[in-house]
């Protein structure tokens, strides 16, 4: 079954400029989560230095006062020494995603410019995963869920709808893209068959001779 693409973009720019204007605000978007990740790394790392110095000196202090190491106090600061690790890797793993993001979205751009279509195939393959993890936290948003939903912890309708809207939005966006890519492969299978019918080969032609040239040269000489 044949999917019909699209022919334009917000009914407004063609797919070439539809592709390119998404591709330069994927890439604002791209570049400020990068900011984002990493401040928030950095002040995820702070966080977990002081937990393990308040760690340190909690132990001492129940060291010196012979107290057992089971106290309240150890458990607090185990509990979130755990939950700074947590959150530390949660942010090299968005630092990681963003990164990817960005190199698939600066090919984006480059294939956009350029017709280049086979530029274009990272950032879909990156999208389409994204898309696909939004759906899947879309029904596994609740408590205890698993890292790949996105939303984390509980949600209410509010947020499945905010995630709801951005699986629409970012497929609309990828399937823009994805018309534009077929496109490309359509004009480019045209033009190459309209080369190929221009392509001429060299046939040999027979050379006719004149009959009087001919007849002079099997008429022999007289001396």
């Amino acid at each position: 079954m044949k999917i019909g693409l699209l022919k334009n973009f917000l009914h407004y720019f063609n797919l070439r400029q539809g592709t390119i204007l998404i591709a330069i605000f994927q890439l604002f978007s791209s570049g400020f989560s990068m900011i984002f990740f990493i401040l928030a790394l950095a002040h995820a790392m702070g966080i977990q230095e002081m937990v393990v110095r308040d760690t340190e000196d909690a132990l001492e202090r129940e060291a010196l006062e012979e107290i057992s190491s089971n106290h309240l106090n150890t458990k607090k600061m185990d509990l979130a020494h755990h939950n700074a690790t947590e959150m530390v890797y949660a942010m090299y793993c968005g630092l990681v995603i963003t990164v990817i993001h960005f190199i698939s979205t600066m090919l984006l751009l480059y294939g956009a410019l350029t017709n280049n279509r086979h530029f274009m195939a990272p950032w879909m393959m990156v999208k389409i995963t994204i898309i696909s993890a939004l759906a899947i936290s879309l029904f596994l948003v609740e408590e205890d869920c698993p890292f790949l939903a996105t939303l984390g912890g509980r949600a209410g309708i509010c947020e499945r709808l905010i995630a709801f809207f951005l699986i629409i939005m970012s497929f609309y966006v990828w399937f823009v893209v994805y018309s534009t890519y077929k496109s490309l492969e359509t004009k480019k299978g045209l033009t190459h068959e309209v080369h190929s019918m221009k392509k001429k080969y060299a046939v040999p032609v027979p050379l006719e001779v004149p009959k009087a040239i001919q007849v002079s040269a099997n008429k022999p000489y007289e001396l």
